[in-house]
């Protein structure tokens, strides 16, 4: 029998480092929540990245946070993850919980986008630090949306691409878009795009005459990763977005839209760890992991160390 009305979100078969699930998303009570938006409706080029959340999820069985000795044991929840260089368990004590995916409907993208909205507002509304798994990258927009309770937020945003475009063939949602849609809402400041390689004149002037700051992958190498951050305005609130494809595709295969000449992953750690100094974060995603395209789930397990690295700049 089909229910009347289906939850917005659904709990994962595994979960994000082995983090205990949380089955009813307004009760969540937890530092972290993890949110998957298998969503892939809004891609221009090749399609994939609707499983992108459950490849990421099972990237974490490499990153073994949550576990203490033998990887056989029993998890125990906030214990950190061992790290050589530091010689300590870092993230000891964090508290995450993973909230499932957002029930994705068929053809429906404003529905999908109002359920979107919706899991992140009740995440922010439980006082927990959303990260997103996308997912193709138009899923920032309504997870932006969630955040306008803030009296301001700028968008630091990794891309290989500006995702400035108005429309596409007249459609304003698509992948294509995101950053165009966010800066139309009225509490989004600054954005500052990096590591962007190929751009449409049109959006790139636009992006520009907003006042919109642009680091090429060339400038930002240039400048290296810490000085490159400098140049972020400080800022109470900053949010996060990470489209894989900034990254070279060497490094990260498994998306839709590679584009040569990108990041490698030692610069991009590098900037993330910058990125607390310059203000607050309050939220992230990260998007575009395509694992029909991956190479033996090469993306999906950096994707995985993205998100740990993130959650390490900003509490450890």
């Amino acid at each position: 029998m089909i229910p009347k009305k289906w939850p917005d979100s659904g709990i994962p078969t595994s979960t994000m480092f082995k983090v205990p699930p949380c089955a009813d998303i307004s009760e969540l009570d937890a530092t972290v929540a993890f949110l998957g938006i298998p969503f892939d409706q809004g891609t221009t080029n090749r399609p994939g990245t609707r499983f992108g959340p459950g490849a990421i999820r099972n990237s974490g069985v490499y990153n073994y946070y949550g576990y203490l000795g033998d990887m056989a044991s029993h998890p125990t929840p906030a214990a950190g993850y061992f790290d050589i260089d530091t010689r300590r368990h870092r993230l000891k004590g964090l508290t995450m919980a993973d909230c499932g995916d957002v029930n994705v409907v068929p053809s429906g993208v404003d529905v999908t986008y109002d359920r979107v909205q919706r899991c992140v507002s009740t995440i922010l509304d439980r006082r927990a630090f959303p990260i997103v798994l996308g997912g193709d990258h138009g899923i920032t927009y309504p997870v932006l949306q969630a955040f306008s309770g803030l009296e301001a937020v700028d968008i630091v945003h990794f891309d290989a691409h500006m995702d400035y475009v108005d429309d596409y063939q007249g459609v304003r949602l698509t992948h294509g878009s995101p950053i165009r849609r966010c800066a139309e809402l009225p509490f989004v400041n600054q954005i500052t795009s990096i590591g962007v390689r190929v751009a449409r004149q049109e959006p790139f002037e636009d992006a520009l005459k907003r006042g919109n700051h642009i680091l090429t992958a060339d400038r930002f190498r240039e400048l290296g990763p810490a000085k490159a951050i400098s140049q972020i305005p400080k800022s109470n609130a900053i949010y996060v977005t990470i489209d894989i494809d900034v990254l070279n595709p060497t490094e990260a295969p498994g998306t839709g839209t590679p584009v040569v000449g990108g990041l490698t992953y030692l610069e991009l750690r590098e900037a993330i760890r910058s990125i607390p100094a310059r203000g607050r974060v309050v939220g992230l995603d990260l998007v575009e992991v395509s694992p029909p395209y991956d190479v033996s789930e090469q993306t999906s397990r950096l994707a995985g160390q993205i998100i740990l690295d993130v959650l390490s700049s900003i509490w450890d």
